[in-house]
Order: structure tokens, then C-alpha cells, then sequence
């Protein structure tokens, strides 16, 4: 490989100090790699204890069948301060030999070195966006999020390859795909399709009996697969501690509940008869609508405006209004309708008023806009988009 030589390999155990302090760090992972950054919390008095970082980092397989992490060497100079430094080279690798199958780390390199966007993510970030997809579903729907969460920072992969950490990793995607679900969301979709629920507070069962018994294998027994391997978490494993490939075979659990989540999306699509990436654009186009929680000033205007119900646009004009000294300047949006009404849109402000205070200041000096904001229309699961 072109770029082998500005790699090195370190044990992935040297991310633990990033997680135990996700306080002051972002820890962000895929099967192909991952990025480590200060947190929303951090601030600069806590550069000394938690230095500010910015890493980009890849996995790749070894030929034991164990993950490794690999650093780019060139960005890790200018990226990591001399204090993480020294963290790092306690877990360096001398003279690592690696496997013949390196799929994640290939699609990497091709993506942060060869620069192509056109590499595949993986089923961890994959999995936050069918949960944001089915949330924006069940949201329109029934008012109501399937799953609690559409991110969850502690579901990573495992930083060492032993049974125990894997089943640590399998907890924490337990907690956000199963103990995650929404059990009067589950209800909410019972009703709608007619189904009596055998027990409301049972999750899993509930969503067994919801789906269709041919989508079973698809959708409700990846689910109990983890379901079955969190069982066990609360004991002491019968073997002790075992080295155990921890990171393909979570790896290959995300896969599964990847494909389960989208087996449930389209489900949903068919039955509810909407499609998901109009719903969430539609909540995410709302998002930026203000909230109102006050009638207007005067209270008539409220009647001026209501008389745009129901009439069909002719023509816009929108543009900034002519200059007047003792006038804010600004922006007006003119609506024309077919029946021959025609209304515009104009800012009012106390620019006057706040001028005649101010000696220095002009009401022509303060600018005001007009910002439009759409959202986005529902669409059918079917529809042509």
C-alpha cells in the first residue's frame, strides 16, 4: 500500500482513558474507525488534565483475527499534544502482521487518504439513521418516538478482544435498541393495525406480535439474539475472563440489528403509508418554526391573516423596500392571490423610538430581514418523489 509507511498500529485498550472521561471527550466509532474530540463540555481550564485532541483513526484487522487501531502518523503530530502522546506509545505495536481480509480498513484509506466519499458507512452509524427514520415514522404517526434514543455515545466496539468487554458493548446496544423502545409507542401501533397486545410491558414480546409472523426472522430474532446474549450479564461467567474475538462478532451483531431496523422501517412505510425521509425532513424543516405561545399585537391581525386560508397564490414578490431616513431598512414579501386579494408581509420595530435616544444612531442604520423557512410536504410510501 502507497501510504503503509506513515502508519502505526497501537492496542485498541489506549481508547479506555478517552471513555472513561467522556466528559471532556467525544468518542465517535464506526467498523472502519473512528475520531476522538473534546466534548461540548470541555473548556480551556481543563487543558491541562484533558488536552484539546482531534484524532481521526482506523481499525484493522490483525492476523490473529483480533483489531487494532491504525493512526495516520502525519495528522497524529499536529493533532495530539505531547501529554495523549505519551498515553499512545504505551500501546504501541511493534511489527504488527495483518490479515489477508481488511475491508474496513481499506474503505478508510480510500476515504481520509485517497479522499472518496464514496465509501459505504458502516452498521453503527447506519443504525442511528434507521432510528431516526423510524422515530420521524411513529412521530407524524402517533406522536410519539418508537425508540428513546437515535445516538447513544456508549455503544462502541469493544476496546479489548475478551469475553468481557464484548458483553459490556452488548449491554449498552441492548439498553439503546431494546430497553430503548417506546412501550406506548408499541401500543400506539397495536391499535392502529387492531391487535390485542398479550402484556403492554413486554417489549419484545409486544413487538413480535405486532410485525407479521413471515417478518419474524427478519426483524424480531435479531433482536432476542441480543436480547438472549445480555441475559447473562448479571452473573459471573462460568469460564472466567477468555480471549474471545469481541470486535468482529459485535461487529457482526450491529449488522444484524442494522437490517433488522430496516426491515421495521419499510414495514412501518407499508402500514402507516408514509415514507420516512419526507417525515423526518418534515420534522426537521419544523424544527426551525418558532414556537407561539402568545396572540399577536393587536389581536385583529390574527383575523388579516387567517384570510390567506384557502386561496391559491398567483404571483410573489419579495425584495427590500424602498429607503426612508426615519425608517428601519428592510426586506417585504407581496403575495398576490387569483380571487384579486393581495397581502404583504412588512417588519414593524421601535427604530424610531430607539433612535430618538441615541444621538448617533439613525433608524436607516438598523436592518431588518425577512427569513423564509418551508416545511417539507408528508409523502406516501409509494409516491414519486
Amino acid at each position: 500500500m502507497e501510504h503503509e509507511k506513515y502508519f502505526q498500529y497501537f492496542d485498541r485498550a489506549v481508547l479506555n482513558f478517552y471513555r472513561t472521561n467522556s466528559h471532556a471527550y467525544h468518542l465517535k466509532e464506526d467498523d472502519m474507525g473512528g475520531e476522538i474530540r473534546i466534548s461540548d463540555n470541555w473548556e480551556e481550564s481543563m487543558e491541562k488534565e484533558h488536552p484539546y485532541i482531534e484524532l481521526k483513526f482506523a481499525f484493522r484487522k490483525l492476523d490473529n483475527e483480533f483489531v487494532c487501531i491504525g493512526v495516520f502518523m502525519p495528522s497524529f503530530k499536529d493533532k495530539v499534544s505531547e501529554k495523549d502522546h505519551r498515553k499512545w506509545i504505551a500501546f504501541h505495536i511493534e511489527n504488527p502482521s495483518f490479515h489477508k481480509s481488511n475491508n474496513g480498513f481499506d474503505r478508510w484509506v480510500n476515504r481520509y487518504i485517497n479522499g472518496s466519499w464514496e465509501v459505504d458507512d458502516g452498521p453503527k452509524i447506519k443504525i442511528e439513521r434507521e432510528l431516526k427514520l423510524i422515530n420521524s415514522l411513529t412521530k407524524i404517526k402517533f406522536k410519539k418516538n418508537l425508540f428513546k434514543h437515535d445516538e447513544y455515545r456508549l455503544v462502541n466496539y469493544p476496546v479489548a478482544e475478551n469475553n468481557e468487554e464484548y458483553t459490556k458493548s452488548i449491554l449498552e446496544l441492548y439498553r439503546l435498541v431494546i430497553d430503548g423502545m417506546e412501550k406506548e409507542c408499541l401500543v400506539n401501533i397495536s391499535n392502529h393495525l387492531e391487535i390485542n397486545l398479550t402484556d403492554k410491558k413486554k417489549r419484545l414480546n409486544s413487538l413480535k406480535e405486532i410485525i407479521p409472523k413471515e417478518l419474524e426472522s427478519k426483524i424480531y430474532k435479531p433482536f432476542n439474539a441480543i436480547n438472549r446474549k445480555r441475559m447473562p450479564i448479571h452473573g459471573i461467567p462460568s469460564k472466567g475472563i477468555i480471549p474471545y474475538t469481541a470486535f468482529e462478532t459485535f461487529n457482526t451483531d450491529l449488522k444484524n440489528i442494522c437490517n433488522a431496523l430496516g426491515e421495521l422501517k419499510n414495514w412501518l412505510e407499508d402500514v402507516i403509508n408514509l415514507d420516512s425521509e419526507s417525515c423526518l425532513k418534515r420534522l426537521e424543516s419544523l424544527s426551525t418554526f418558532p414556537e407561539l405561545n402568545k396572540p399577536p399585537r393587536p389581536e385583529f391581525k390574527l383575523a388579516k391573516a387567517q384570510r390567506m386560508v384557502g386561496k391559491t397564490i398567483e404571483k410573489v414578490e419579495f425584495g427590500e423596500t424602498g429607503f426612508h431616513e426615519d425608517v428601519h431598512q428592510g426586506e417585504a414579501l407581496n403575495i398576490y392571490f387569483e380571487d384579486g386579494t393581495a397581502v404583504t408581509f412588512q417588519i414593524g420595530s421601535n427604530a424610531y423610538n430607539i433612535a430618538s435616544d441615541y444621538e448617533a444612531l439613525k433608524p436607516s442604520d438598523i436592518h431588518t430581514d425577512i427569513m423564509l423557512f418551508w416545511a417539507e410536504k408528508l409523502m406516501n410510501k409509494n409516491e414519486e418523489k
